[in-house]
């Protein structure tokens, strides 16, 4: 079975929340490690944050192989729960900006609009086409893999 349209824009949400989150780490890469070089336990790790962001990159990959190439609905749902995450980030920094404890800027733009295609990726994990193509609502006794391109033997 071809990709359904929903996978398919899943993807591009998916794939631009994770380049622009690259992007803003990019960005702010030197305050992310004077934060940690100011921090007397973690002072000496300097290979913490590239290891966190190794990891996290690679949790993204999977999550990804997981719904678009061997379709799972656990980690469809591991998506959504992060997504949940980030709806809970994107209320926390309306929050400090609407008390003025944060200020506007790139860091937070580029975090917030990450977040919200984020949220549009998980999104296009319950319309119907991507519940066949993960396999929700089909029965015990239904042996049907929607992604199989096989042909039925003759009886």
């Amino acid at each position: 079975m071809t990709k359904p349209p929903s996978i398919a824009r899943f993807e591009q949400f998916y794939w631009a929340s994770v380049i622009v989150g690259l992007i803003n780490t990019g960005l702010n890469w030197r305050t992310s490690q004077t934060t940690l070089a100011a921090n007397p336990t973690l002072a000496n790790m300097t290979w913490l944050l590239p290891a966190m962001q190794v990891l996290g990159l690679a949790i993204a990959v999977l999550i990804w192989f997981f719904i678009v190439r061997r379709p799972s609905v656990v980690a469809k749902w591991v998506q959504v729960v992060f997504a949940g995450f980030g709806a809970l980030a994107l209320l926390s920094a309306i929050a400090f900006l609407a008390m003025g404890k944060s200020a506007l800027n790139a860091q937070l733009i580029l975090g917030f609009f990450a977040n919200l295609l984020y949220i549009a990726a998980a999104v296009m994990l319950f319309k119907p086409d991507a519940k066949s193509w993960l396999g929700e609502g089909l029965d015990e006794d239904d042996d049907l893999d929607p992604r199989d391109d096989r042909k039925a033997p003759l009886a």
